[in-house]
């Protein structure tokens, strides 16, 4: 009995062992089943996180990409608000705050809302005032949110509530916009409902985003700076370039002045030298009439000679007088007659040339006291200079009218002489009014140089107008109010 039962007992050890060994096996496989479980999760989290950092990353190279597409600064701020709001899905509403050019107050320029309000703090004043200050982003709650929270006033606290739609937030994630050493504003991003999914790594991610924005609103301002230098820099070349042009005309103006000075030194020389002789002449001539009886044939040659060494006389004193013409001399003058009656002069040539006349006359001028044999001379230059421009026929059309310009409302009469002739080149056209020149094979130069001055000494001036090949125009502006007074 005894060794029967020994051997039962060895029997039933191994089936006790197997037991034991099967327990151990499964719990180490339940283990093993909890660690996969455990590592499972990991990997999901880990998964989330790295495509959460994804996503964030493809939002910042959207919004370089933007950055490159436009360059309007409103644009870029509110895209910055909009997409932060969905990178970031703890947060319920975001702001952006510019600095001033002083760095001591920031004003709300964009908001996730897209409602803007005049809402403007101090900086270090509230949350966007300690993000403006910071050094980098953070995340703030707790007692430092509240702290931020009290420095704002009702109207302020009244402002953020209506363009966010809540007020207050349970956190905050803060990133100062700044670039180097410059500061440019700020960047908040509020949590409300969601707050719990706002983590401290997303702190890196909103730096980013941060410094993404305070580049692109540096390269606006630079690029507006430039754009003012730009123009600051084309105004000042403006005004040089008017500048020189103003010198080089007073140089000219100087210039032919001292030409017609010559030319009037030369004139005064001239008169002077023929006027003896021609004194001699007229008398000798009286002598001769005195002896000859009234009824002989002769009588008719004396007195047509007699009659044109007067008009000789009359341009010699012209000629000496012609810089300083007598006031006497001085009439008022109808500029319609005056140019009808030089039109009479050369019909002649008018018709020679077969060059049509046309005019358009104002009917309502007034008189000028002028000198109407000086303005009769530049009239009738000007017309002949039109039909030697058109040396195969063409048109002459002389018009008037009455203009006013815009230094107190003076009154000119404008009489333009305009041809379909040949026109004149660009290179002549500096040197129109200097005497002596000419592009005439037979010209003095002096017929322009003496109509300028003609119209300088009655208060006016010429102005020149032509376009080669096309023809050119004429026009003689004369004060109307000067010329009254002058005759007063």
């Amino acid at each position: 009995m005894k060794q029967r039962s020994a051997s039962a007992k060895r029997l039933k050890q191994p089936i006790n062992g197997q037991t034991d060994d099967s327990a151990h096996l499964r719990a180490e496989l339940t283990a093993a089943y909890a660690r996969i479980a455990e590592l499972e999760a990991q990997m999901a989290a880990s998964a989330q996180r790295v495509n959460l950092a994804n996503e964030r990353l493809n939002a910042i190279l959207t919004i370089s990409a933007a950055f490159l597409i436009t360059h309007e600064i409103d644009t870029i701020l509110q895209l910055v608000v909009r997409e932060a709001v969905q990178l970031f899905p703890g947060t319920s509403g975001a702001l952006l705050f510019l600095a001033d050019q002083a760095g001591m107050r920031l004003r709300l320029a964009a908001s996730s809302s897209g409602k803007t309000s005049g809402l403007s703090l101090r900086a270090g004043q509230g949350l966007a005032g300690r993000a403006f200050l910071a050094p980098r982003a953070m995340l703030v709650a707790g007692p430092e949110l509240e702290a931020a929270l009290s420095e704002l006033s009702e109207a302020q606290l009244a402002q953020k509530k209506k363009v966010l739609g809540f007020w207050p937030p349970d956190c905050a994630l803060l990133a100062p916009l700044r670039i180097e050493d410059a500061r440019l504003g700020a960047l908040a991003l509020y949590g409300n409902q969601n707050s719990h999914l706002i983590h401290p790594r997303d702190i890196p991610f909103v730096q980013a985003l941060a410094d993404l924005t305070a580049v692109a609103i540096a390269e606006h301002r630079q690029r507006a700076r430039a754009a003012a230098l730009q123009r600051d820099l084309d105004q000042t070349q403006s005004l040089h370039a008017e500048a020189q042009a103003r010198l080089n005309a007073a140089q000219a103006q100087l210039l032919q002045s001292a030409k017609l000075a010559a030319v009037g030194e030369l004139a005064a020389s001239v008169a002077h030298e023929i006027n003896n002789p021609l004194y001699a002449a007229r008398n000798s001539l009286y002598l001769v009439e005195q002896d000859i009886p009234p009824d002989t044939p002769q009588r008719h040659f004396l007195t047509i000679a007699q009659n044109e060494l007067g008009r000789i006389a009359r341009i010699i004193t012209r000629m000496r007088d012609f810089y300083r013409p007598a006031r006497d001399e001085l009439e008022p003058t109808e500029i319609n007659d005056l140019l009808a009656e030089t039109i009479e002069l050369v019909q002649t040539h008018l018709r020679h040339g077969q060059v049509t006349v046309t005019v358009n006359f104002c009917p309502h001028l007034p008189r000028l006291i002028a000198h109407p044999d000086q303005l009769r001379q530049v009239f009738l230059n000007l017309m002949l200079n039109a039909c030697d421009a058109m040396p195969n026929g063409g048109q002459l059309h002389i018009a008037t009218e009455l203009s006013c310009t815009h230094d107190a409302g003076s009154q000119y009469i404008v009489i333009s002489v305009r041809d379909t002739g040949v026109g004149i080149s660009p290179e002549h056209m500096p040197h129109l009014f200097e005497p002596f020149y000419t592009t005439k094979p037979q010209g003095t130069g002096l017929g322009l140089a003496i109509s300028a001055h003609i119209v300088t000494q009655h208060g006016g001036h010429i102005q020149v107008e032509s376009t080669p090949g096309a023809g050119s125009t004429f026009t003689v502006l004369l004060p109307v109010d000067r010329m009254g007074e002058e005759g007063g």
